[in-house]
């Protein structure tokens, strides 16, 4: 009884709770005093160097804070002892280290001292360092000054430097092709390393110099002759060039019929055709109701053929050497020489039929003199008919192949479709096929010709191009770009980043940029500060009020050597970190810090490829597609859509697919060969729906 009484007044609530603040001030004294009085901090310059925000706790975080503030000052060997405590602390080098709580910091210091070792001439060391940070965890800091460093001891080893070795993965430096896009590839070698590939003197993405320098060009290249000029250059700045000419042949050869006469002797009746077939790539084949000609492979060939007029229509099938083809029916039914039942003409086919040539015309000077003595004078312009292509229709296609023929009573002496010529030689039907690249909207396409008289017939279409859903760029991943956090020696051209990089990926077209207008606006309702905005919650707070499905947020660190930027993508909705890219360069000018933006919006670009791929399986709220680890990332969102193929309601023609939109899903699983996705909006998607990146 007593011992109870005795129990409970030593722990009574008052008793405990002053115990448990006595050993709360304890655990701070003893807390305060593991801090240790920091350094004696540097001054230089009337800067104070050797200092850091917050307490000095002896932990691996403020070791190297302390030591980059030393390095900033140029104070070497204090900032190597310190880096040197923080990785006996830490070892790995990488981005979002937390430090205590949920307080984070980006840890290199691996590569800091790499740096501080290329500062003091060790170049063997500053290697090492540099290329253990790269090993755990790549920047862009890192890479920049590994290469200083390999250019270095390129230099101090001396001798005879020569050029790379560009090997481009062709057959020959001239090249004919039909490929859309043309892909050009190759390897270029260096033992003093490939420091990057030009393409028509603009760069392509590399990050870092390399032994071994593999690339690929996706060249969206035209109809045509195009030179392509490559170069491959090396750290010490030998460049070595190369030139491949890429003829680009997506057209079917042209065929200019010039002569068509008939002897109408009922079953022995006879067709006499001749004319010429040209193609820029060369003629492979030409077949005139089946026979083959025996004269091919040149770019011009010429025929002159006798047939029996056993059928209702002459076709010749012409093609070139990289299978384009043009297909050309005459009929002969209006000739009357056909079989069967002549079909009745109209107005249009009476003005486009040539007069028949009578055989007992022994040259074409003859037939020249007869008609300029009794024929009438030729007052007809060339009668145009386009193959499947009516005025006006709407098409979901990049490109269009326009089919056609011309006829004239004489002959053709020039054709040309949006003022580009079309005819090699002249002639009283000209069969033609020509390629038009088609922009968003409507797209106007003339096509004009001119007989020996001088008459000239045009003919207009209307082609308008709309572009499917799924493909649009309203439908592709939001962002909303926040005012970076920035640190150091910050002036107006560090500040001027933002604008470029905004300017670089809008240019992209792979993101839908948020308007800054409409940030500024949302800013101003929600008196939020730009300081404000550094803070994750606020700045994802701001891209729901904003609509936008990704936050854009980083921060610019101007050093005395340099400017590095850092800036990650976060999804608003999950809170999850999308992707992270950093730049860094020793020059502030604007011309540097505009290629340091493009440089970001490129490997944003890149780490979010447009793939397409199709559903596979679907179950519940989950669907399987077909894409696998290589090329899909956790928490990237899908767009699931349905194609619908559309036809013209007259012709027939198939003008392209468009598309419904069936929902959305994010990766939640990651497969080699397949991935597993969450639908997040609707579950009628169905198994064979196709599925592109947002």
């Amino acid at each position: 009884m007593n011992k109870n009484r005795h129990k409970h007044r030593i722990f009574s609530p008052p008793r405990f709770r002053r115990l448990l603040s006595l050993a709360m001030i304890f655990g701070v004294l003893i807390f305060n005093g593991c801090a240790v009085t920091p350094a004696p901090t540097h001054v230089r310059d009337g800067r104070e160097y050797g200092i850091i925000e917050e307490t000095f706790r002896n932990r691996w975080w403020n070791y190297y804070q302390r030591a980059v503030s030393f390095a900033e000052g140029e104070f070497y060997q204090e900032a190597l002892t310190d880096l040197r405590e923080a990785v006996r602390q830490r070892t790995k080098d990488q981005r979002m280290a937390r430090t205590y709580g949920m307080h984070f910091i980006d840890y290199f210091p691996h590569r800091e001292l790499g740096v501080i070792h290329y500062q003091m001439q060790d170049m063997e060391t500053a290697r090492a360092e540099l290329e253990l940070s790269l090993n755990h965890f790549p920047s862009a800091k890192a890479r920049f000054y590994l290469d200083r460093v390999r250019k270095a001891l390129i230099e101090k080893k001396g001798g005879q430097v020569s050029p790379p070795v560009l090997e481009i993965n062709l057959d020959s430096q001239e090249i004919w092709t039909r490929e859309d896009p043309v892909i050009l590839s190759g390897m270029a070698r260096d033992p003093n390393y490939v420091s990057g590939i030009m393409l028509h003197g603009k760069p392509l993405f590399s990050e870092g110099s390399r032994k071994q320098f593999p690339f690929e060009a996706r060249l969206p290249l035209s109809q045509g002759r195009h030179v392509i000029e490559l170069a491959a250059k090396n750290l010490p700045g030998k460049i070595t060039k190369q030139q491949v000419i890429v003829h680009v042949d997506r057209e079917g050869p042209v065929i200019a019929v010039e002569n068509f006469q008939f002897h109408p002797k009922g079953i022995r009746s006879q067709v006499i055709i001749s004319g010429s077939v040209y193609d820029d790539t060369g003629v492979s084949e030409l077949l005139i109701n089946g026979h083959a000609t025996r004269d091919r492979g040149r770019k011009e060939i010429f025929f002159d053929t006798t047939l029996k007029a056993d059928t209702d229509e002459l076709h010749l099938i012409a093609k070139d050497r990289l299978g384009n083809q043009i297909d050309a029916r005459i009929s002969l039914r209006d000739q009357g020489i056909g079989f069967g039942t002549p079909a009745q003409p109209t107005a249009a086919d009476v003005h486009m039929r040539p007069r028949p040539m009578l055989a007992a015309m022994t040259s074409d000077a003859d037939m020249f003199l007869l008609a300029s003595l009794f024929g009438p004078k030729d007052s007809d312009a060339p009668a145009i008919r386009l193959r499947e292509w009516t005025e006006t229709q709407t098409v979901f296609l990049e490109k269009i192949y326009l089919e056609g023929e011309i006829r004239d009573e004489t002959r053709v002496v020039s054709l040309s479709v949006n003022q580009t010529p079309v005819l090699r030689r002249e002639g009283q039907y000209v069969f033609f096929g020509h390629m038009i690249e088609l922009e968003p909207g409507e797209n106007q396409i003339v096509i004009e010709a001119r007989d020996a008289a001088g008459n000239i017939a045009s003919k207009r279409i209307s082609v308008i191009r709309k572009v499917p859903k799924a493909l649009q760029l309203g439908e592709r991943l939001s962002m909303t770009i926040l005012p970076f956090d920035q640190s150091g020696e910050i002036s107006e051209l560090s500040i001027s980043f933002q604008d470029s990089l905004i300017h670089a990926l809008v240019n992209q077209n792979r993101f839908r940029v948020i308007e800054r207008d409409r940030l500024e606006t949302i800013l101003r309702e929600q008196k939020l500060s730009r300081t404000e905005l550094i803070e994750k919650d606020t700045a994802l707070k701001l891209g729901r009020l904003i609509a936008a499905r990704s936050v854009l947020t980083g921060r610019i660190i101007a050093t005395r050597p340099g400017v590095e930027v850092v800036a990650r993508l976060i999804d608003s909705e999950t809170s999850e970190i999308l992707a992270t890219a950093d730049v860094y360069d020793e020059i502030r000018n604007l011309a540097a810090l505009k290629t340091l933006s493009e440089g970001m919006a490129v490997k944003f670009h890149r780490d979010f490829p447009l793939l397409d791929g199709q559903v596979i399986r679907q179950k519940g709220k989950y669907i399987l597609i077909d894409l696998g680890g290589d090329m899909v990332k956790l928490q990237r969102r899908f767009i699931v859509y349905r194609e619908e193929s559309v036809q013209h309601p007259v012709t027939g023609n198939v003008l392209g697919t468009d598309n419904v939109i069936t929902g959305h899903a994010r990766i939640s699983q990651v497969m080699p060969a397949l991935s597993k996705a969450e639908i997040l909006d609707n579950e009628a998607i169905q198994t064979l729906d196709k599925v592109i990146a947002e």
